[in-house]
Formats: structure tokens, sequence, C-alpha cells
């Protein structure tokens, strides 16, 4: 169990919203307030595995003066209900904890954490171990003082399309404007994102060994991988092909995201649960469809598949490629409410393309400006849902 309110965002060190002076720096430490020893006993590893201080005390008037000032506060049950009879001030990284344990038998049964949260103003409830990642990750980005970079995904609407040469220049760019971005290979089968970027005879990690990584520290992470420049690839091992462990993504996930300013993943055509879990996460999926009188035919089972579990999800279009006429129809199983999705954009084919990107090198004019306005608006941040179809001039193709 892992519950969160999710009802403010990290304000530290910076102005208020009413244009008021900057809040005060954190207090170096932050606060664990519980009697439970097994609850401490618990949280404390966790806290000194992200390089998070952490500073337990055994009433809640002791974290008077610390109750604002502290980068989180997290209370046991124990102790909420003395808590909330301070009436200490609303404040954001407030989590109420518990073990499964404490809750019993019945993981279901929160009823007497919920109001408690409630009247404590909490953002988050969770239950150990079953939130252990949540809460490290809490830690590490409370102590980092950022936010997870955003998730872009791309996926071959068929074969031939292109989905990981665009997925490669989406990084490849970003990472040339000045930006880390860590690259993501999650398709085994294929011939290795690292051989296209140029990186397959580096060291560094691949699958499936980061599978028996455990914990991964964010800087390490990226220490660790292929690299050039900006550019962090995590490929698999061709001399170990293996389909990526979806627990294991989650974690190399959760690092790239902390150390990076974007994470790029290139989807198998095939879901895997992984790929699944990249989906989820991703702000928005392009699906790539090359020229072809049955290429959007061919890409309704991926767009079926990775639709489920994420509605933001476009086309774009390569090469000579169009936009079905409209009325199209086709002779396959197709549900009663099934919807085309929309052109994001068009990006032109170019030889060059290949051999640049084995350079770390973007190509300049239409194409140049086409890759870069692509992972623009895919980076985008979007309610989820909104599906955008504004036509393939959105990505300067057709200039």
């Amino acid at each position: 169990m892992a519950a969160t309110l999710d009802r403010t965002a990290s304000t530290r060190g910076s102005a208020n919203a009413r244009g008021g002076p900057a809040a005060p720096a954190p207090a170096a430490e932050s606060l664990l307030i519980t009697g439970d020893d097994r609850l401490a006993e618990t949280i404390t590893p966790l806290a000194a595995a992200s390089g998070h201080s952490l500073r337990r005390v055994t009433h809640p008037l002791d974290a008077a003066m610390l109750w604002q000032r502290a980068p989180m506060v997290l209370v046991g049950p124990d102790l909420a209900p003395e808590c909330v009879a301070c009436d200490f001030p609303a404040r954001d990284h407030l989590v109420l904890c518990t073990t499964m344990s404490w809750l019993g038998a019945d993981s279901a049964d929160t009823s007497m954490l919920w109001p408690l949260a409630i009247q404590m103003r909490a953002t988050g409830v969770v239950a150990l171990p079953d939130a252990r990642d949540w809460l490290i990750d809490l830690f590490t980005r409370t102590v980092r003082d950022v936010e997870p970079a955003p998730v872009i995904a791309h996926v071959a609407g068929h074969g031939g399309a292109g989905a990981s040469t665009l997925a490669l220049a989406s990084a490849t760019g970003a990472a040339r404007d000045g930006g880390r971005v860590v690259l993501v290979d999650l398709d085994h089968t294929g011939g290795g994102i690292d051989a296209a970027a140029g990186l397959a005879a580096q060291p560094g990690w691949r699958w499936p060994s980061l599978a028996n990584a455990g914990l991964l520290e964010p800087e390490g992470l990226l220490a660790g991988l292929p690299q050039r420049g900006g550019l962090h690839v995590v490929g698999p091992d061709p001399r170990n092909p293996a389909e990526v462990d979806a627990d294991a993504f989650d974690q190399v996930l959760r690092a790239a995201r902390l150390a990076a300013d974007l994470v790029v993943v290139d989807l198998p055509r095939a879901r895997t649960g992984a790929a699944a879990r990249a989906a989820a996460a991703a702000r928005s999926i392009a699906v790539t469809l090359g020229p072809g009188s049955r290429s959007w035919e061919a890409a309704r089972s991926v767009t079926a598949a990775y639709g489920l579990h994420n509605p933001n999800l476009g086309v774009v279009l390569r090469g000579e490629a169009e936009a079905p006429p409209a009325g199209a129809s086709w002779d396959g199983p197709r549900e009663a409410d099934w919807r085309d999705p929309p052109v994001w954009g068009a990006v032109p084919t170019d030889r060059r393309l290949p051999v640049l990107l084995r350079q770390g090198r973007i190509p300049r004019g239409r194409l140049g400006r086409g890759i870069h306005e692509l992972t623009a608006e895919l980076s985008r941040a979007r309610p989820r849902g909104e599906l955008v179809g504004s036509g393939a001039d959105r990505t300067g193709g057709s200039r």
C-alpha cells in the first residue's frame, strides 16, 4: 500500500505564491515522529540508503521547532493523534507511515489511517514494506531537491518504421542542447540502440546485468552507463539477450528520472511487462509509421496495446507516409469505439541520419527542426487523456 494525496508541491527555497520572500532554507534533517521502535528500524535504513538525514523524536512537542523547516516529516500512527492535538500548520511532504504488520492481516483495512491523515493534513499515507520504493524515491527527491524528469516513449507501428532512430534522435538532440538524457532500449530482439548510437564498444551496464543491481543510486547509474556527452544509454547485452524484467526496469527508471533531465524509452512492438510500465510512466507515446498502404492497419495492434496504459498516444509519419483518408475502414477485428490516434507530426527521411547519430550529431535544416519540435511536443506536460491532434505541421516536417 502506498497511497498519496498529492495536494502539495515542493516550494523549498522559492518565493511564495503571492510574491513574498523566499521560504526559509530547510533544516538539515527530516523528522520521524514515532515511539514505535519497529517502525523506526524499518524507516531509518531507507533514509540512510538515500543519503537523507533523519532525526527521530518520540513526542510531537519535541518536533515543534523543526516542523516547518524539516525537508520531510514522517509520523507514525501511534503519535498521529498527538500531532493533531498540537495543531501544527499544514506543510508539504508530511507522510503518515505505518507497517503492514500494524495494519494486520487485512492490508486493505485503512479505516484507522485515513481519518488521522485527513486531520493531520498529510500529503501521503504509506505502509511498509510495500511502499519501500516509493519512500526511497521521496527521500532521494527531497535530498536532491528535484522533481522526476519527464519520460517520453517511441514505438514502431510496424517493422522498419524507424522508431528506434527517432528515439535516438530525440535523445541525441536533447543531449546536444545541454541536457542529461537517458535513452532506454526495451527491445531485446533488436540490434541494440547503443550500436546505433556508436557506443557499442563502450563498457558499462546493460540489460540484463542491471536486473541484479538492486537499489540504484541516481548518479551512480549515469556514471556506469555507456555515454557520450550528456547522452547515457541503457541497451541490451548482445551476448546475453533477455527480456527486461519489469521490476528491474522500475529501479532503473526511478534512478534515471532523478539524475537526468529527460528519459527516452524505445518500446518493443510486442508489449512486455517492462514496456507496459514505461508506457504508463510516459508523458506521451509516439507511434512511428512509414510509407505504405497498410501501415495504419498494421499499427492498430500496437496502438491498442499501448493505449491501454497511456491515452496520450499519437502518430509520427516518416518520409512519404500519409494520414489515413477520412472514413477509411479496414477488414480486421475492430472495437466499436476505436479511433485511430491523431497525427502529431511528420519527420522527413534522410539517409545521412543514422551516420550522424552514430557520431552524436543531429542534421541541420528541416529534419533537425522537426526532431527538436517533436521532442518538445512529446515532453510537454499534459493532463491524462488529452489527445493532441493538430496536424503534421506541429513538428515542422511539412514546412
